[in-house]
């Protein structure tokens, strides 16, 4: 799913990066997202990572070093990362299919709390803070 500045990657497109000590790494791609007119990618362990949650994603800037070769860099700013993190959260609920019943779809995935749903009986994940 996508939307102008952010898409969601529903397939598991696997990527490698290397530690400082030059050690591979899989990750997902969860998503792209353009912010301020950079791209930023959205990437979860693929397996156990120290320091990273499994239900955590790193966000990284990908730059252009020539016509062929994109530079992954970890974005290091949490203004910046909350900015693009943010705009991966709307996307994802703008595209919310949870189906909830309470409020009759009305909440669109969008539900702030106000419909009587409250998001109780959604496995979405998009509705909980």
């Amino acid at each position: 799913m996508e939307n102008e500045n952010c898409e969601i990657f529903d397939e598991d497109e696997l990527i490698t990066l290397y530690d400082d000590k030059g050690n591979p790494i899989k990750f997902v791609e969860v998503a792209c997202v353009e912010h301020e007119g950079n791209f930023y990618v959205l990437l979860s362990p693929a397996e156990e990572v120290e320091g990273i949650g499994e239900d955590e994603v790193i966000i990284c800037k990908l730059e252009e070093q020539d016509d062929e070769t994109q530079l992954i860099v970890p974005v290091e700013s949490e203004e910046l990362m909350n900015a693009v993190f943010e705009e991966y959260l709307r996307t994802a609920h703008e595209h919310c299919d949870c189906g909830c019943e309470d409020c009759d779809g009305e909440c669109d995935g969008e539900c702030d709390g106000d419909c009587d749903c409250e998001g109780d009986h959604c496995d979405c994940g998009c509705h909980k803070e």
